[in-house]
């Protein structure tokens, strides 16, 4: 199908690529952490990694892969509500003319991905959710002394070493995290990361996997 949606359209679509931009800019200016394209291609690979080691088909990767890349684009809008942005400008980007399943795979993941009450709707949503809730890498810090500013950031500033590991035998999804613990202890991850854990559990299971979570070698789920 010469009109299938693909990553690469995506990830060089200027509309999409001008959202990012501008929507970090306007982190940046709050002194949040680092949400442009860096987290997009971030998620995106991790998302299709999952689900590639996982042995879903080439196509589930693909969308898993541009759902994860255009997940926040809607914080140029509002951080409130982002989810549910990000999924109508994706819509009104692609345009009606191309709407089909794929298209509204996509944005079902995209619309529910900060759902925290219920399990991600699909796959794709699932490898979406892991994607975006596993990256807590230092790099996406922007100066130093925020870290004494917001506490959230001080603990993603603690991650000196992040990895994502998927073990098909096992059936699970691992989070390996090593933590500077002069900048943060282990109890401050759970206290601020709690909920974010309990949804990539969540994530996990409708992938028939079990999260595991390990902080400096410490195996905690």
């Amino acid at each position: 199908m010469d009109d299938m949606l693909t990553f690469e359209e995506i990830k060089n679509n200027p509309e999409i690529q001008t959202y990012l931009k501008f929507m970090d800019k306007t982190f940046a200016l709050m002194g949040y952490k680092e949400h442009g394209r860096g987290h997009a291609l971030y998620a995106a690979e991790i998302a299709e990694r999952i689900l590639k080691y996982l042995g879903y088909s080439k196509r589930e990767q693909e969308l898993a892969k541009i759902a994860a890349y255009i997940h926040d684009m809607g914080n140029l809008v509002s951080k409130y509500g982002h989810d549910q942005s990000s999924a109508i400008m994706f819509l009104n980007i692609i345009g009606d003319d191309r709407y089909n399943e794929d298209v509204f795979a996509i944005a079902s993941a995209v619309g529910c991905h900060e759902d925290k009450t219920v399990d991600p709707v699909s796959a794709i949503a699932a490898a979406l959710v892991l994607g975006d809730k596993t990256d807590v890498r230092r790099e996406r810090i922007r100066a130093e002394d925020v870290y004494y500013i917001y506490k959230h950031s001080r603990i993603t500033a603690a991650c000196q070493k992040v990895d994502v590991v998927i073990d098909k035998e096992r059936m699970t999804i691992g989070l390996q995290i090593k933590i500077d613990t002069t900048i943060c202890s282990v109890m401050d991850y759970f206290e601020i990361f709690m909920s974010r854990t309990n949804f990539c559990r969540r994530a996990s299971s409708v992938l028939n996997c079990n999260f595991e979570l390990y902080i400096n070698e410490d195996k905690f789920l």
